[in-house]
């Protein structure tokens, strides 16, 4: 069987028959397999190769049904199935031509190894004739349109510059050797046909002008050194390099005779390059960034050795655009030309560097003849043809450090620019530039650079909206900007739609560019272990988490060397350490949902959710165990063993300063409970919920730990399970109205929790219940009602032994008896309650109940007793922390001066607790005290006036 794919593809089976597939699609496929060269290709890989952007909706059923239809034109055994994915095996006698073509370039370059080593003149002259048959038998096997059925997809682009940078060296070989055998007649058509393909190839024209030149048609040759000299001018804004300009005039004065043996390789040597592709127009934002990597090459010009800047980060934060920006700002200090290179890195095919070195140092000038075969002869011969100049050579999209090292300048003067994904190449001396998000600022313009700024100010919350959905990835922001600017009456809105929430990488398109393929770039690269870690580290959420986080999530004592290599490779970010000094790292959202995709349907994630909600929840009951309670709910149940977390982790992390652990976890921990929320594991989000009410309270967080229980109270409801529902609504109910002081808002959802609580007889919760609807109805003013659900509370609370509800329904049963003058039972009402404040020896519960007795004390007319109370109050808050309630006592206090006509002393108190108030924003209770403090205020002039 024969397989010509270096131009149509061709098949022809063993009986000379025409089979190939008839499919274009089956066509390329069997073009990859046959560029492969029989390496294994994998599915995945396949897939990129044959639909590039498209891949990620095609699949692995679509490549093999595909590959079934090449396997019928082929036989099967030469496509076989097997674990190691789809590789071309031939049978003896098979031929390919791509095979065919380099083993004749080989040959040919053997026999004029000979031709140089023999002394014997007709023996040489024997091996270059054959050099020329060779060279151009392989030539031959090239056909128009050249590579038609190879993919044009972005994974392929190397492997078709470097196919067609092989035709370009054996052209050029073939050349040389043609004039050195004086068959110059024979050269001319095949140059012409070759300059037309590659118009700026100063070799081809040299070749030309000799050829000419040499056959008597020297007015032509002048006329094709005119030509040629117009298409690089114009393409370059250069003369032609110093030799080919020297060719033309030594034939334009007759010194270029049969003699004058110049091959078609070293008569060129080039001016200075200037390879950078174009700058972006709207290049905006990053300035930090591109300011450092602007510097860093403005070293060069003063630098004992040349620098080497390496600008990496995640896939699609705008690594190449910055470099580039930064490269042509910088071009002054590099008058000898810039080098661009593009190595592929994240390509599912890195170009190799020894052939990526031959490119180099032909633009460099070298000719074929004197072009090394080995890396390090290359390396070299590179390395010399930089000395003594001033080049910056920019290396894009760097796999690793064996694309980078050979391509290190050796003298002062040049400098080395590297983009990749791979944060650590090895590269010593290498200053790392990482670059980071753009601002929501640079964000904006960016958008409105590319849709104009009218259209963004027109609906600047879309635009917000939009930008907050690309997490400041360029790439991103630029295809939302593509997609806009395609269609004008597109309102913002809708795109930002488009993008609210999961599924936004599939809005992320627009033309041949996606941002999940560049993710899937860097994810294709990890090897699986790394690629499960990915995926796994996704479910610790958006905010930065500590390594414990890691460690649970994927089973191991010590994820360190996997969080390395993932901010390695920029799959995800450090982001400095903690207050323990612990390092904090960080998946960026667009990351964290192509991971999240792949998370779906995976058997492990179940487990590791599992995992991580229970190692939350019982370091957050270590912490709330370790701290001060509330005064409306008893501690839950503890832990008597835990499975997620050990001791000397909740040693390290809580036991130090357990309210400051929670403060700092408080964003990881409302992702938590809406995690399980979502993941039916709302009775784990209630337990982490509860654990937070006390210390919610302390340290006003009043409205965080509200939503939350709104949350459960959503969750337990869609799951079924009215009771869970019903109790996390009490809660939130119980945090509108004692905090946040909105009684009536909370009445509704305390109804409701009554109402489950009555019918599933739940007399320990009810109790509880009943007791924060007399609240609720006694700070509304319907005291009769506040006593008949405080008294049945009361009856419940006592018949199930619930002592914490039994207090919190005498202190509001005394209240309600103030509010109906009835002063006696309501001071006898809350004794009991502080009674049982006491012997239950917490801080919390005393305190309340005393502030009630404050209060209805007050309400009696006898301030004389409220001192004693607050001073003992004010003593049972600093005990806890509890700056808040120390302010009410203060207050309290003050009160009772006024009442007993002590306005200095109700002074310097109000003044107290008017200072507490603004320190905690509590500014209705500020504004009332100061109220207060004015009456004094007018009191004091009173009096003074009157002695005066």
């Amino acid at each position: 069987m024969e397989i010509r794919m270096l131009g149509p593809l061709e098949v022809t089976a063993d009986d000379g028959a025409r089979v190939e597939p008839s499919q274009p699609l089956q066509r390329a496929a069997l073009c990859v397999l046959a560029v492969r060269a029989g390496r294994p290709v994998s599915a995945r890989a396949l897939g990129e190769l044959l639909w590039g952007d498209d891949a990620p909706g095609r699949g692995a059923g679509a490549v093999k049904t595909c590959l079934s239809g090449v396997r019928r034109a082929l036989t099967r055994d030469r496509l076989p199935l097997g674990h190691g994915g789809y590789r071309l095996v031939p049978r003896p006698g098979d031929t390919f031509d791509l095979v065919v073509f380099r083993d004749l370039a080989a040959r040919a370059r053997e026999a004029l190894a000979r031709a140089s080593a023999t002394g014997e003149v007709a023996e040489a002259e024997r091996s270059r004739e054959d050099a020329a048959d060779l060279f151009g038998r392989a030539l031959a096997l090239w056909r128009e349109p050249v590579l038609e059925d190879l993919p044009e997809t972005p994974s392929l682009a190397g492997v078709r510059a470097g196919l067609l940078g092989e035709r370009r060296r054996v052209r050029e070989e073939a050349a040389e050797t043609l004039l050195t055998l004086g068959r110059h007649r024979d050269l001319v058509p095949d140059l012409r046909t070759w300059l037309d393909d590659d118009p700026l190839n100063e070799s081809f024209s040299a070749a030309l002008l000799l050829a000419l030149h040499r056959s008597g048609r020297k007015a032509e040759a002048l006329r094709c050194y005119d030509r040629t000299r117009a298409a690089i001018m114009a393409a370059t804004g250069s003369e032609p390099g110093r030799a080919l300009r020297q060719l033309a005039e030594r034939i334009r004065s007759e010194d270029a005779d049969e003699t004058d043996r110049t091959s078609a390789g070293s008569v060129r040597e080039p001016s200075p390059l200037r390879q950078l592709p174009p700058d972006l127009r709207d290049f905006t934002g990053h300035g930090d960034d591109r300011d450092a990597v602007e510097d860093l090459l403005r070293t060069a010009a003063t630098a004992s050795v040349p620098p080497i800047v390496h600008v990496t980060g995640p896939p699609g934060i705008g690594k190449t655009a910055l470099a580039l920006h930064a490269a042509h700002r910088a071009e002054d200090v590099f008058p000898d030309g810039q080098i661009h290179i593009q190595l592929a890195g994240a390509s599912m095919v890195p170009r190799e560097i020894v052939p990526v070195l031959g490119e180099v140092l032909r633009a460099l000038g070298v000719q074929n003849a004197d072009m090394p075969d080995t890396l390090d002869g290359r390396a070299a011969l590179y390395r010399s043809r930089l000395a003594g100049r001033r080049v910056l050579v920019f290396a894009d999209d760097a796999a690793d450090a064996a694309q980078v090292r050979p391509l290190l300048p050796g003298e002062p003067g040049s400098a080395l620019l590297v983009t990749g994904r791979s944060r650590h190449l090895g590269l010593d001396g290498a200053r790392i530039v990482d670059v980071r998000p753009m601002s929501p600022a640079e964000a904006v313009e960016l958008l409105g650079q590319i849709i104009g700024p009218e259209r963004v100010a027109r609906e600047r919350p879309a635009a917000d909206a939009i930008v907050a959905a690309c997490d400041g990835f360029p790439l991103a922001l630029r295809i939302a900007g593509a997609r806009l600017a395609a269609r004008p009456a597109w309102p913002l809105s809708h795109l930002a739609g488009l993008l609210d929430g999961p599924g936004r990488l599939d809005q992320m398109v627009a033309g041949d560019t996606a941002v999940r393929t560049n993710i899937e770039h860097a994810y294709a690269a990890l090897d699986e272990p790394m690629r499960r870690a990915f995926r796994t580290l996704a479910l610790a959420g958006p905010h930065p988490f500590a390594p414990w986080v890691a460690d649970v999530l994927l089973e191991t004592s010590d994820a360190g060397e996997v969080l390395s290599e993932l901010v390695d490779r920029c799959l995800l970010t450090a982001c400095g350490v903690d207050r323990l000094g612990q390092p904090r790292y960080r998946m960026h959202d667009l990351l964290r949902e192509f991971a999240s995709e792949l998370l779906r349907g995976d058997p492990d994630t179940e487990p590791a959710l599992e995992r991580l909600i229970v190692a939350w929840l019982e370091l957050v009951d270590a912490a709330d165990d370790r701290a001060p309670r509330d005064p409306y709910f008893p501690a839950p149940a503890r832990f008597r063993q835990r499975t997620m977390v050990g001791a000397d982790l909740v040693g390290r992390l809580v036991a130090p300063d357990p309210a400051a652990w929670i403060d700092s976890e408080m964003a990881n921990l409302r992702t938590i409970v809406e995690v399980a929320c979502v993941a039916n594991r709302h009775r784990l989000a209630t337990g982490i919920v509860m654990r937070l009410a006390a210390h919610s309270h302390l340290h006003r967080k009043h409205f965080e730990v509200e939503y939350l229980w709104r949350l459960v109270a959503r969750a337990a409801t869609d799951a079924g399970d009215p009771e869970t529902a019903a109790y996390a609504r009490f809660r939130s109910a119980a945090v509108l109205a004692g905090d946040q002081s909105r009684p009536a808002d909370a009445l509704p959802l305390v109804d409701e929790a009554a109402e489950v609580f009555e019918q599933v007889e739940n007399h320990r919760d009810l109790s509880r219940v009943l007791g924060l609807r007399a609240f609720c109805r006694q700070a509304l003013d319907r005291p009769e009602e506040a006593v008949r659900d405080a008294e049945r509370g009361l009856a419940l609370a006592e018949r199930t032994g619930e002592r914490h509800a039994e207090l919190s329904c005498l202190r509001v049963l005394g209240l309600a008896l103030s509010k109906l003058g009835d002063h006696a039972r309501a001071v006898a009402s809350a004794e009991r309650a502080l009674a049982i404040g006491r012997e239950l020896g917490e801080p919390a519960y005393q305190g309340i109940a005393l502030f009630s007795l404050v209060r209805i004390y007050d309400e009696a007319g006898r301030p004389d007793r409220v001192p004693a109370l607050c001073e003992e109050g004010l003593a049972l808050t600093r005990s806890i922390d509890h700056v808040l309630g120390a302010a009410y006592f203060h207050e309290q206090w003050g009160y009772a001066h006024q009442g007993m006509g002590q306005h200095a002393q109700a002074v310097a108190r109000l003044r107290l607790a008017i200072d507490l108030f603004a320190s905690q924003q509590a500014v209705a209770a500020e504004a009332a005290c100061r109220e207060r403090l004015t009456e004094s205020l007018d009191a004091l002039r009173a009096e003074k006036a009157t002695r005066n």
